[in-house]
Protein backbone atom coordinates (compact mmCIF):
# COMPACT_ATOMS: atom_id res chain seq x y z
CA UNK A 1 0.00 0.00 0.00
CA UNK A 2 2.69 2.50 1.01
CA UNK A 3 4.79 1.54 -2.02
CA UNK A 4 1.96 2.35 -4.44
CA UNK A 5 1.31 5.57 -2.51
CA UNK A 6 4.97 6.59 -2.78
CA UNK A 7 5.30 5.70 -6.47
CA UNK A 8 2.15 7.70 -7.24
CA UNK A 9 3.58 10.69 -5.36
CA UNK A 10 6.82 10.53 -7.40
CA UNK A 11 4.89 10.26 -10.68
CA UNK A 12 2.72 13.21 -9.61
CA UNK A 13 5.79 15.33 -8.84
CA UNK A 14 7.43 14.46 -12.18
CA UNK A 15 4.24 15.22 -14.12
CA UNK A 16 3.88 18.50 -12.23
CA UNK A 17 7.51 19.36 -13.10
CA UNK A 18 6.57 19.20 -16.79
CA UNK A 19 4.07 22.07 -16.42
CA UNK A 20 6.61 24.93 -16.25
CA UNK A 21 8.70 23.20 -18.93
CA UNK A 22 5.72 23.11 -21.29
CA UNK A 23 4.78 26.70 -20.44
CA UNK A 24 8.35 27.77 -21.18
CA UNK A 25 8.25 25.96 -24.52
CA UNK A 26 5.07 27.87 -25.39
CA UNK A 27 6.64 31.19 -24.39
CA UNK A 28 9.65 30.30 -26.57
CA UNK A 29 7.41 30.11 -29.62
CA UNK A 30 6.30 26.48 -29.79
CA UNK A 31 2.57 27.05 -30.14
CA UNK A 32 1.69 23.35 -29.79
CA UNK A 33 3.15 23.33 -26.26
CA UNK A 34 0.08 25.11 -24.86
CA UNK A 35 -2.13 22.14 -25.83
CA UNK A 36 0.37 19.79 -24.16
CA UNK A 37 0.38 22.08 -21.08
CA UNK A 38 -3.42 21.85 -20.92
CA UNK A 39 -3.43 18.05 -21.39
CA UNK A 40 -0.68 17.59 -18.80
CA UNK A 41 -2.68 19.70 -16.33
CA UNK A 42 -5.48 17.17 -16.61
CA UNK A 43 -3.01 14.32 -16.12
CA UNK A 44 -1.41 16.01 -13.08
CA UNK A 45 -4.78 16.64 -11.44
CA UNK A 46 -5.97 13.09 -12.14
CA UNK A 47 -2.80 11.65 -10.60
CA UNK A 48 -3.29 13.94 -7.60
CA UNK A 49 -6.86 12.65 -7.24
CA UNK A 50 -5.54 9.08 -7.22
CA UNK A 51 -2.84 10.12 -4.73
CA UNK A 52 -5.44 11.67 -2.43
CA UNK A 53 -7.62 8.54 -2.59
CA UNK A 54 -4.57 6.40 -1.75
CA UNK A 55 -3.75 8.79 1.10
CA UNK A 56 -7.28 8.41 2.45
CA UNK A 57 -7.03 4.62 2.32
CA UNK A 58 -3.59 4.71 3.97
CA UNK A 59 -4.92 7.05 6.67
CA UNK A 60 -7.87 4.71 7.36
CA UNK A 61 -5.36 1.89 7.86
CA UNK A 62 -3.29 4.18 10.11
CA UNK A 63 -0.34 4.09 7.72
CA UNK A 64 -0.05 7.89 7.48
CA UNK A 65 -0.97 10.84 9.63
CA UNK A 66 -4.11 12.89 9.04
CA UNK A 67 -1.99 16.00 8.40
CA UNK A 68 -0.46 14.45 5.27
CA UNK A 69 -3.93 13.50 4.00
CA UNK A 70 -5.13 17.07 4.60
CA UNK A 71 -2.13 18.50 2.76
CA UNK A 72 -2.69 16.27 -0.26
CA UNK A 73 -6.41 17.11 -0.32
CA UNK A 74 -5.53 20.83 -0.23
CA UNK A 75 -3.07 20.35 -3.11
CA UNK A 76 -5.80 18.57 -5.10
CA UNK A 77 -8.23 21.42 -4.51
CA UNK A 78 -5.63 24.03 -5.47
CA UNK A 79 -4.73 22.08 -8.61
CA UNK A 80 -8.37 22.24 -9.73
CA UNK A 81 -8.36 26.01 -9.04
CA UNK A 82 -5.06 26.32 -10.93
CA UNK A 83 -6.45 24.46 -13.91
CA UNK A 84 -9.58 26.65 -13.95
CA UNK A 85 -7.52 29.84 -13.76
CA UNK A 86 -5.28 28.70 -16.60
CA UNK A 87 -8.24 27.70 -18.74
CA UNK A 88 -9.79 31.12 -18.10
CA UNK A 89 -6.48 32.85 -18.98
CA UNK A 90 -6.25 34.55 -15.57
CA UNK A 91 -2.46 34.44 -15.67
CA UNK A 92 -2.02 37.06 -12.95
CA UNK A 93 -3.08 34.39 -10.43
CA UNK A 94 -2.37 31.24 -12.47
CA UNK A 95 1.41 31.72 -12.65
CA UNK A 96 2.14 32.57 -8.98
CA UNK A 97 -0.24 29.84 -7.79
CA UNK A 98 1.55 27.36 -10.04
CA UNK A 99 4.92 28.34 -8.57
CA UNK A 100 3.56 27.98 -5.04
CA UNK A 101 1.93 24.65 -5.84
CA UNK A 102 5.13 23.31 -7.35
CA UNK A 103 7.06 24.25 -4.20
CA UNK A 104 4.37 22.61 -2.06
CA UNK A 105 4.32 19.41 -4.12
CA UNK A 106 8.12 19.13 -3.91
CA UNK A 107 8.08 19.86 -0.15
CA UNK A 108 5.38 17.23 0.43
CA UNK A 109 7.30 14.46 -1.36
CA UNK A 110 9.75 13.79 1.53
CA UNK A 111 6.80 13.55 3.92
CA UNK A 112 5.27 10.89 1.69
CA UNK A 113 8.58 9.01 1.50
CA UNK A 114 9.01 9.08 5.29
CA UNK A 115 5.42 8.04 6.00
CA UNK A 116 5.31 5.22 8.52
CA UNK A 117 2.48 3.45 10.30
CA UNK A 118 0.94 5.55 13.04
CA UNK A 119 1.26 4.03 16.51
CA UNK A 120 -2.17 3.45 18.04
CA UNK A 121 -2.91 5.82 20.90
CA UNK A 122 -4.11 4.30 24.13
CA UNK A 123 -7.05 6.03 25.68
CA UNK A 124 -6.49 7.69 29.04
CA UNK A 125 -8.74 5.11 30.72
CA UNK A 126 -6.75 2.20 29.28
CA UNK A 127 -3.49 3.83 30.36
CA UNK A 128 -4.79 4.20 33.92
CA UNK A 129 -6.00 0.58 33.98
CA UNK A 130 -2.60 -0.59 32.75
CA UNK A 131 -0.82 1.53 35.35
CA UNK A 132 -3.03 0.14 38.12
CA UNK A 133 -2.36 -3.44 36.98
CA UNK A 134 1.39 -2.96 37.08
CA UNK A 135 1.26 -1.35 40.54
CA UNK A 136 -0.95 -4.09 42.05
Amino acid sequence: MLLVFRVTAVVHTLAFFMQPVLAGMFLSGQDSAIAMHRANATIVTTICLALTVLAFLAWRRQLIRRRLLAMLAAILLLEYVEMSLGGSHILLVHIPLGVGLFATVVATLPMVMKAAPVAPQLSLTRERAFAEETVS
